[in-house]
């Protein structure tokens, strides 16, 4: 993780020089401690050369005015409106795999078929932007293996039904965590999608995270993203909370 505020409690998802996304912008104690906070930022951000960048609001931060001034004469633009559900690891029951289906990670695929896999199922989204929307395929890979570590490949896996490739999920510890369970990306490809196949693999995606070691799981998805948010809803996950998502205007286009 990047040391560059002057906050305490602060969530950095480091993606660089690819992405960089403030998560969560901790302990600020007036907007002029966050004036400091965002002046660091750019620094750090044109000395890396960082191609697309996100800071990320609660609704409590929003409501006071002076934030949104300030990332508005820092070149930010309010983008999208993102629901956190929280669910909790303790008490789920395992679920074992369906046969028809099956899960390769990167150790076992090549990251030919993993890059193609993410992609289709990247299309046709309904959120209606993520900090990392205006990155090549590649670009995003290559910033979540400086995000999620050397051991990367065990978090990327392909889901496969009667060996075609239909989706992927990608489990993982949040970063300065010891058991928060995170998925870094789910989805399934639009060709199979409707077939109540989400549910079931999302699931599955909390079973890897228990066994992983998360103790609860956070997941996101954009307002727009209805069938997600059901999803969300059917595997018992409870909204915790709505963000809100600040892009740089000078991100790459």
């Amino acid at each position: 993780m990047v040391k560059i505020f002057t906050t305490r409690e602060a969530k950095i998802l480091d993606g660089t020089p690819h992405y960089l996304v403030i998560e969560e912008i901790g302990e600020i104690d007036s907007a002029k401690h966050f004036e400091e906070v965002l002046s660091e930022l750019m620094k750090y951000i044109r000395e890396k050369e960082i191609q697309s960048v996100s800071v990320v609001l609660n609704e409590q931060e929003v409501e006071y005015t002076p934030y949104a001034e300030l990332l508005g004469q820092f070149s930010f633009e309010r983008q999208e409106t993102q629901f956190f559900y929280r669910r909790d690891l303790s008490k789920f029951k395992d679920i074992e795999m369906k046969s028809a289906f099956a899960v390769k990670s990167l150790k076992e695929i090549d990251s030919d078929i993993f890059l193609k896999t993410w992609a289709e199922a990247s299309s046709g989204s309904l959120n209606a932007s993520t900090p990392f929307s205006t990155l090549s395929m590649q670009k995003e890979f290559e910033g979540l293996q400086t995000e999620l570590g050397p051991d990367y490949e065990k978090n990327c896996l392909v889901i496969f039904y009667r060996n075609q490739a239909v989706g992927v999920t990608m489990p993982q510890i949040e970063e300065g965590t010891i058991d928060e369970g995170r998925l870094f990306y789910f989805g399934i490809i639009p060709a199979f999608r409707n077939r109540g196949w989400g549910k079931y693999l999302h699931k599955l995606s909390l079973h890897f995270l228990k066994q992983m070691g998360a103790a609860y799981y956070i997941g996101a998805t954009g307002q727009n993203n209805i069938p997600m948010q059901r999803i969300f809803e059917t595997n018992a996950c409870e909204l915790m909370e709505r963000k809100f998502i600040y892009r740089w205007k000078d991100s790459v286009k």
